[in-house]
C-alpha cells in the first residue's frame, strides 16, 4: 500500500498519546503530509474521518477502563472529555449503550495495538445477527438480592452462583421460583429469567433477580408478596449463544455466556442502527435448551437487549417511507 507507513505512523501516535488532545494537523504533521490530503487517505482507506477515529479510540480505552472499575467522571477526565454529559453522550452515540453498563456486562481486554488490517476490518462491519422482535408481552416475577462489585463482576458471572463460587447452591434453590409457584404459566412455556438493575455507581452494588415468565394471567394473581414482578415488552434484539456441550462442566457454559455479552456490547450494539433503551431490563432466558438432557447434552440460551433504532437510523427510515410512499400514489394516480 502505497501510504502503508504514513497511516501506520499515525495509528501508532495516536496510541501512544490516547489521553491527550490531538488535532489533525498534529497527527498529519508527525506522518510528514498536509493535513487535507492527509484527512483525505485517511477517510478513503478507514471509511471514517480522522478526528472521528480519534475519539472512538479514546473510548474504546475508556470502556476498558470503565469494565475495570473506573468510574465514569474519571475515565471522562483521562480521555480529554469536559463534562460527565458530554462523554456519555459520546459513548452512547459510539457505542450504542449508556457506559453505566460497562462494569456488569463486559470483560474487555486492553485494546490491542492499531493496524493498518485491524481498523479497516472494525470498521468494515460483523457478522453477529440477532433476532430482532417486538416482544409479545409477558411478565415475570422472582426474588432479589443485592450484590456488590467486584464480587460478582458482571452479568455473566450470575450462572457460576448455582456452583457455589459465589453464593451456596441452597440459597439459590431458595431464590428461584419453582414450577408449584405458577403452574399455569410452566405448562405453557417454561423459562427462567436472570436479571440486573439498579446498578450504584458510587458502591458497586446491584440487584440481581432469578425468577420466571409468567404467560397466565392467574398466575399473575398469585404472585408471592416476597417476590417482584415486572413486564417484559417492547423492541428486542435476541441474542442465542452457540450450542455447547458442558452438562458436567459449566465454567465452558457460562464461557460462552460472557463471551455473548462481550460481543453484544463491543461490536454488535456500536456497529447496529440500533442503541440501547435505558427505560427497559435486559435479561437472560433460560429455557429447555438449558437442560442438555435434552438436546444432545449441549446448552443453549439467550440474551435479550432492549433496544430502540438510533435517531439517525430512524431518520433514513422514515425518508425512505416517504419515498416509496409517494411513488405508489403516483402509480395509483397514473392507472
Amino acid at each position: 500500500m502505497k501510504y502503508a507507513q504514513m497511516l501506520q505512523t499515525a495509528l501508532n501516535y495516536i496510541d501512544e498519546n490516547i489521553t491527550i488532545e490531538m488535532s489533525a494537523a498534529e497527527i498529519a504533521e508527525k506522518s510528514g503530509y498536509s493535513v487535507y490530503h492527509f484527512s483525505r487517505i485517511f477517510t478513503e482507506t478507514f471509511g471514517i474521518s480522522l478526528i472521528s477515529y480519534v475519539t472512538r479510540r479514546k473510548l474504546q480505552y475508556a470502556l476498558y477502563d470503565l469494565s475495570q472499575g473506573k468510574k465514569v467522571i474519571d475515565a471522562a477526565m483521562d480521555y480529554g472529555f469536559e463534562t460527565h454529559a458530554g462523554f456519555t453522550k459520546a459513548f452512547v452515540r459510539c457505542f450504542g449503550f449508556p457506559p453505566s453498563l460497562c462494569r456488569l456486562h463486559i470483560t474487555a481486554d486492553s485494546p490491542e495495538k492499531a493496524t493498518i488490517a485491524g481498523v479497516k476490518l472494525r470498521y468494515g462491519g460483523i457478522n453477529m445477527t440477532p433476532y430482532i422482535t417486538v416482544m409479545t408481552p409477558f411478565a415475570v416475577a422472582g426474588r432479589t438480592i443485592r450484590q456488590k462489585l467486584p464480587d460478582v463482576k458482571h452479568h455473566a458471572d450470575i450462572p457460576a452462583y448455582c456452583f457455589g463460587v459465589n453464593s451456596s447452591e441452597a440459597e439459590i434453590i431458595e431464590l428461584c421460583p419453582t414450577q408449584d409457584d405458577f403452574p399455569k404459566s410452566d405448562a405453557i412455556k417454561h423459562c427462567e429469567i436472570s436479571m440486573c438493575y439498579d446498578v450504584d455507581a458510587t458502591s458497586g452494588e446491584f440487584t440481581y433477580l432469578l425468577g420466571r415468565g409468567i404467560f397466565h394471567p392467574d398466575d399473575l394473581k398469585n404472585i408471592p408478596a416476597d417476590m417482584v414482578s415486572f413486564e417484559i415488552n417492547g423492541l428486542y434484539a435476541i441474542f442465542s449463544t452457540s450450542p455447547v456441550v458442558s452438562f458436567d462442566k459449566h465454567d465452558k457454559f457460562a464461557q460462552i455466556i460472557q463471551n455473548t455479552w462481550n460481543d453484544i456490547f463491543t461490536n454488535w450494539l456500536p456497529n447496529s442502527e440500533f442503541e440501547y433503551d435505558e427505560t427497559r431490563k435486559d435479561f437472560e432466558y433460560y429455557d429447555y435448551r438449558d437442560h442438555g438432557w435434552y438436546f444432545d447434552n449441549k446448552r443453549q440460551m439467550d440474551i435479550c437487549i432492549p433496544v430502540c433504532q438510533r435517531e439517525e437510523a430512524r431518520r433514513k427510515s422514515q425518508e425512505k417511507g416517504k419515498i416509496l410512499w409517494e411513488k405508489e400514489m403516483k402509480r395509483r394516480a397514473q392507472r
